[in-house]
């Protein structure tokens, strides 16, 4: 059945600051569906391989790292996690953690977690607003304080922590040890001049529109999540209108067309993984 749907976040509260999830079928936290009394999982009638979310981080994220699909089934029954950040909002000379200076092998990052010398080892990059940020699975990284970011990522739950600034929270240093990537085959870290992230769990490209926008979305369901500005989402085959506006998400099921008019800049997010 043909779905669109404008979504309202489940808001979870944390010690560092705050989440919504705004596109979520997660059994640890389903989004909601405006104007409806139905969750998005209930009004769907499936689950999505792709979460997304909003983070607020008033302070330090914890130094951590995600296992891939093959290490997070086997161990976890959940799925890895690869996920992207889009820099929505950030202190002037705001930083985050993404990856682990060159040359640095397991036995140093060992070493470094006995000694708790471990931040010397951690690679920082500044960041602004726009910025995106690509962390596929075995990446080590943390989102720091200051900075508020939209994070696609695949529908999973899974963390494991190696630092947390000295909060005494659990940490899973085996675990972590077994996920990281300490090779540099894999590419991650901003992307500059972003405007299309393609990553092999899903497609996410910056549109900035100014007037009127054709649109269709293909075998797969597609997101849009407004990002600053305002507009109309008009669906070609009934004429219904959505109005949309900064950090609105409406999702939108496969095979449908849509005109977006307005001033407004959105990231679209399409799911590479279900294809009905």
């Amino acid at each position: 059945m043909s779905k669109v749907l404008k979504l309202n976040p489940l808001y979870m509260e944390k010690i560092w600051g705050y989440e919504k999830w705004i596109l979520s079928t997660h059994k640890n936290g389903i989004s909601f569906v405006d104007s409806d009394q139905r969750n998005l999982l209930e009004c769907i009638g499936r689950e999505l391989p792709i979460l997304i979310k909003e983070i607020k981080a008033n302070n330090n994220l914890s130094v951590q790292v995600h296992p891939s699909d093959d290490y997070a089934n086997k161990y976890e029954n959940d799925f890895g996690k690869t996920e992207c950040w889009y820099v929505l909002d950030a202190d002037k000379d705001a930083t985050l953690i993404c990856g682990l200076k060159d040359g640095v092998t397991k036995e140093d990052f060992k070493n470094a977690l006995e000694c708790s010398n471990v931040e010397g080892l951690l690679k920082r990059i500044n960041v602004k607003v726009g910025d995106m940020i690509y962390i596929p699975a075995g990446t080590v990284h943390a989102v720091e304080g200051g900075i508020k970011i939209l994070e696609i990522q695949q529908c999973s739950d899974v963390t494991y922590r190696i630092y947390d600034w000295g909060r005494d929270r659990e940490v899973h240093i085996d675990k972590a040890l077994d996920v990281i990537n300490f090779n540099s085959d894999v590419n991650y870290g901003r992307i500059e001049n972003f405007t299309r992230l393609e990553s092999p769990y899903f497609i996410v490209e910056k549109l900035i529109i100014d007037g009127e926008y054709i649109d269709h979305c293909g075998d797969n369901y597609c997101v849009y999540i407004c990002l600053n500005g305002s507009g109309t989402i008009t669906m070609k085959k009934n004429g219904n209108a959505i109005s949309i506006s900064e950090l609105d998400t409406i999702y939108i099921s496969q095979n449908i067309g849509c005109k977006i008019n307005g001033s407004i800049e959105v990231l679209k997010v399409v799911d590479k993984i279900t294809l009905n």
